[in-house]
């Protein structure tokens, strides 16, 4: 008699320990079959192709964000620099120096001029961005930080 009642506490810590387990972990699909199996391989096989044209796609996007930033912040940069390194009384407005430098080299070479470099530096930083955090393959799968 001895045995089964010390067993019975031992069942009742054992249901609390499952009970507790079962409430914090995800339930777990085990396939019953070969076929069942193929299917859901070849489910996570089109799933992490999918993520990987999405990271490219998310790299190319990156790529043409920093083509952009470029494009439309180098006339003001380079206005900016004018304005600091001409001599006094060379440029009366930032807008003097958008028609004195148009006026004489034109409106590629004298807005862009040098923007080759900023192009080079800044279009990788853009398609590296880290301010664009994507949720681990394991968060996906349950569901967590999908927005």
């Amino acid at each position: 008699m001895s045995t089964s009642s010390s067993s019975s506490p031992t069942n009742a810590t054992a249901a609390k320990i499952q009970a507790v387990v079962s409430e914090k972990l995800p339930a777990v699909h085990l396939p019953e079959s070969k076929e069942e199996l193929k299917a859901e391989l070849k489910a996570e096989a089109k799933a992490a192709a999918s993520g990987g044209l999405a990271q490219l796609r998310s790299f190319v996007a990156g790529g043409f964000g920093g083509v952009a930033a470029v494009v439309v912040g180098h006339p003001f940069d380079l206005v900016k620099v004018r304005l600091q390194t001409a001599e006094k009384g060379v440029y009366s407005s930032a807008i003097d120096v958008v028609r004195k430098s148009v006026a004489k080299d034109g409106l590629k070479r004298g807005l862009y001029a040098g923007v080759s470099a900023p192009l080079v530096g800044v279009t990788p930083m853009c398609m590296f961005s880290p301010f664009h955090p994507r949720p681990s393959r394991k968060n996906r799968k349950l569901g967590l930080n999908t927005g």
